[in-house]
């Protein structure tokens, strides 16, 4: 029987099959996602399941954690608690590390928020307002002061507020 071509093959044979440049490249950058992956997962045990759904790992450059928060409130958040995350990051292993950089980006709300959410959002149709008879009320006494043709307009809509819903 001949060998099916078309079948699955593990990743690590197509990446094997590639240049070995590009197999390389593409090897580590698997290799950093990884790796902020779990990083993210430290940061979500230090600061809690809620503050981490609004901030992420960005990246380890010139010994510094540099994290992306959603916005100022948050990055004034994870201020406060900078040192604990830089004590947790040691005892994990990246005892290089010396700050932890917090960056606000407006991107980062796109970037955290899943896809599959993004999609599920439909528009609502605007609840419809009623006005209170007490602002029918209103406009009848403005309506006694104003020039006739608004005092026309004014008193039609004073009187569709208090027909019956």
């Amino acid at each position: 029987m001949a060998k099916d071509r078309y079948a699955p093959k593990q990743l690590d044979e197509v990446l094997g099959q590639l240049s070995p440049r590009m197999g390389s490249r593409i090897a580590s950058y698997s290799a950093k996602s990884q790796q902020l992956s779990q990083q993210q997962t430290v940061l979500r045990e230090v600061i809690g399941e809620n503050l981490a759904k609004k901030c992420r790992v960005a990246n380890i450059r010139d010994d510094a954690l540099i994290i992306e928060a959603q916005s100022a409130t948050i990055a004034l958040k994870l201020n406060y608690v900078k040192m604990d995350i830089l004590s947790a990051f040691r005892q994990q292993g990246l005892a290089q590390l010396c700050q932890v950089k917090i960056q606000t980006s407006p991107d980062a709300a796109r970037r955290l928020t899943p896809q599959s959410q993004t999609g599920s959002n439909k528009t609502t149709a605007p609840k419809k307002r009623a006005m209170s008879e007490q602002s029918a009320e209103y406009l009848e006494h403005v309506a006694e002061n104003a020039p006739p043709s608004l005092q026309e307009k004014l008193r039609r809509l004073a009187l569709h507020g208090r027909q019956k819903k």
